[in-house]
């Protein structure tokens, strides 16, 4: 099949899933790039795949052939890959032993490094407070984790972490505070173990921590780290005891 027109239905359709609003109602979204479709591929979350009908060789077998104005027209990067996919939201899965949860993180770059980081360190879930985990900039950081990594969305997480207690997951959060332990003073030996990182600028909402949950720091010799950097040690720690 070939689309060689910019106002061809299905063309409209997926320029709108650049709104946050649209990808909502209609549970769809678009995923850019080689890696990313071949990531995508054993999710079943693929609904078509698109081509540059110029390209010398097509890497998709049935892709829908487009013209490059169409391509520049649906992607919002600057000077995007010459395939794309549109997809089905994903369904949530059981949380798992090891969560993630990320409190109000507002930059789609650090939200996407850490759903890659949870790949990587066999982290089961990702609980994402208030940002759409279908922006661009969340797929393209995640480097493909998105679619083997469990992903929640709250918009309470003070909801979140009462199920969590419910459940029997032990709490540890990641702050500044005068009681919180060393990193390399703490063993994460609990079965089912949630670790909570908080806003880039004003860390993790105080109504969030209880009494019962322990506070960890990681002891650095300047003044702060990014989030995504604090949460690679801090799961590498996890993996190791």
């Amino acid at each position: 099949m070939e689309i060689t027109s910019k106002t061809n239905p299905k063309v409209k359709f997926i320029r709108k899933l650049q709104n946050k609003k649209f990808r909502q109602e209609s549970s769809n979204f678009v995923i850019e790039g080689e890696h990313l479709i071949k990531e995508a591929l054993d999710s079943n979350l693929i609904i078509e795949i698109f081509e540059n009908i110029d390209s010398k060789e097509f890497l998709f077998d049935g892709s829908t052939k487009v013209t490059r104005e169409i391509i520049e027209s649906v992607l919002p990067s600057k000077n995007p890959q010459n395939c794309f996919a549109l997809c089905k939201f994903k369904h949530e899965q059981k949380l798992g032993q090891k969560v993630i949860v990320l409190n109000n993180l507002q930059d789609p770059g650090n939200v996407g490094t850490i759903i890659r980081l949870a790949k990587a360190f066999d982290f089961d879930s990702v609980i994402i407070e208030n940002l759409d985990f279908y922006n661009d900039k969340v797929l393209r950081s995640s480097q493909g984790a998105f679619f083997s990594v469990n992903l929640i969305a709250t918009k309470n997480a003070n909801q979140t972490m009462n199920l969590l207690r419910e459940k029997g997951y032990k709490i540890y959060h990641t702050l500044l505070d005068k009681n919180a332990l060393p990193l390399n003073n703490v063993s994460f030996e609990s079965e089912k173990l949630a670790i909570i990182f908080g806003n880039e600028g004003n860390g993790i909402d105080p109504s969030l921590v209880s009494e019962n949950d322990t506070k960890v720091y990681v002891p650095i010799s300047f003044e702060s780290l990014n989030v995504a950097c604090c949460a690679a040690i801090v799961l590498n720690k996890v993996r190791n005891g």
